[in-house]
């Protein structure tokens, strides 16, 4: 988000143009977004124009730790703030339960869980790079999110047979998918809606 004349601009970014087009579709009757492809270790945007900086489930597709932050600090104004939302190897190892459903998952299948946190940075490797890039840690808390509330059954069924937003889940053939749609529906059978849950690991900190 970025400061001007008048109303705040908020610049959409993603490296694929297919999900920014779904997005601009979604956001179609809010008239102060820009849209624009770029990567968080190269955004094309310029030194210090931005006021607050979100990256929401991207730290955990980035190698370069230290690049990605470098950049969100040249693109923050002086104490311009920078919040990270992303699931940690702690939060990722929650079992299941009625409203954790992605738990289930490294349940059923333990061989996802190695995978899973292998791309998740800890709690200390976060603190410890926005410190070496120039930022001060605020705040870090954890937060249950609603993904989503699912009013029967099959509709759960669906979500996951179609992968929908779930990437770990393509490390499973069909039929591997299929036992885990039926190992889920076996311990939530008989909870209708289903309010579906994740947990999530947010840190604010602030351009030194």
């Amino acid at each position: 988000m970025r400061g001007g004349s008048g109303a705040q601009q908020v610049i959409a970014m993603d490296f694929s143009m297919e999900m920014l087009k779904g997005a601009k579709e979604y956001c179609n009757d809010v008239d102060n977004i820009i849209f624009t492809q770029g990567h968080a270790v190269n955004t094309n945007l310029d030194e210090g124009e931005i006021d607050v900086l979100l990256e929401r489930a991207l730290i955990h597709h980035i190698s370069d730790l230290e690049s990605c932050f470098h950049e969100a600090n040249r693109i923050l104004k002086s104490n311009g703030k920078f919040i990270i939302q992303d699931r940690t190897p702690e939060d990722c190892s929650l079992r299941g339960s009625t409203t954790h459903i992605r738990g289930y998952f490294f349940q059923k299948y333990p061989k996802l869980i190695d995978k899973e946190v292998k791309r998740r940075y800890s709690s200390e490797q976060v603190f410890s790079t926005l410190r070496e890039t120039g930022f001060n840690l605020i705040q870090e808390i954890t937060y249950w999110e609603t993904r989503k509330i699912h009013e029967q059954i099959d509709q759960l069924k669906i979500d996951l047979l179609n992968r929908t937003g779930r990437s770990i889940l393509h490390e499973l053939t069909d039929q591997e998918l299929e036992d885990l749609v039926e190992f889920i529906e076996q311990n939530v059978e008989k909870l209708e809606p289903i309010k579906e849950e994740d947990r999530w690991t947010i840190w604010i900190a602030e351009k030194q």
